[in-house]
């Protein structure tokens, strides 16, 4: 599981109960749009060369017609660079939200040489919601599939989640990883949330070298806004990548409302 940053290759989506709009949309549907652009790395404890990206994403928010995130990225790891575009179009409905993404690597000797991907995001009473959704991966040495499904519960600022994620490696043998999430949303749209991720998923361990390792997964982000339109994201994990390495990263971005 990759930070939350990595939105070309993972599904997103905004939830379904905090924070609706008059009209019943979560009030990202609603939003002003903005630009987004930002640095992370990764620091292995294999003494290899470190892991850095540079990020840009614009994300325009089209009311009762959706939702369109777009972000390119270039990508350094095991010495090696790749380019990749992404897209993610989100649509409400009275009852949820389905959205679909996708992405295109150029050079793909470490990410996916394309993605695709589709979730929805159902709504219960009493603030609970639920997940399921589907992605594959196609890679220039391999195909993995991605199977998901989560329940979430929202109350007041917070919302907890939890998702169960089965994936597998040119259909041959399923595995198992579990998602737990915790967030706080403020009415500013200041957020704060801790990840943990821990199971065995497929992973690039080497260039063009995938194989089902035991991972672990802790990441701290949140989002603050010193100046009106100006907010400030930062995120920090530590992630075991089964016996090869373990690396400890991070993000600083700036989003800009317009």
């Amino acid at each position: 599981m990759e930070a939350a940053i990595a939105i070309s290759a993972l599904l997103q989506a905004t939830p379904v109960v905090a924070g609706e709009s008059a009209s019943t949309r979560p009030s990202a549907f609603d939003a002003a749009p903005y630009l987004e652009a930002g640095y992370t790395a990764d620091y292995l404890t294999t003494h290899a060369p470190d892991w850095n990206s540079k990020y840009a994403r614009a994300s325009l928010p089209l009311k009762a017609f959706g939702l369109l995130t777009v972000q390119g990225e270039d990508v350094s790891r095991f010495a090696l660079s790749d380019q990749t575009i992404g897209a993610t179009y989100a649509y409400p409905i009275p009852i949820g939200v389905i959205t679909l993404c996708g992405s295109y690597a150029h050079n793909p000797d470490f990410l996916a040489k394309n993605a695709v991907g589709l979730m929805w995001n159902g709504t219960l009473p009493d603030g609970f919601g639920y997940t399921i959704g589907a992605e594959q991966r196609q890679y220039s040495h391999a195909k993995t599939t991605i199977e998901s499904l989560g329940v979430e519960k929202n109350a007041g600022e917070f919302r907890f989640a939890y998702t169960a994620i089965v994936s597998s490696i040119d259909h041959h043998r399923n595995e198992l990883a579990h998602r737990v999430q915790a967030q706080w949303i403020s009415a500013g749209n200041s957020r704060l949330g801790v990840t943990y991720s821990f199971g065995i998923e497929p992973e690039v361990v080497y260039q063009n070298s995938m194989s089902a390792i035991k991972t672990n997964f802790l990441q701290l982000d949140g989002l603050f806004w010193p100046l009106k339109k100006v907010g400030v994201v930062a995120a920090y994990w530590h992630g075991m990548e089964g016996d090869y390495y373990q690396r400890n990263g991070g993000q600083m971005g700036i989003r800009i409302i317009l």
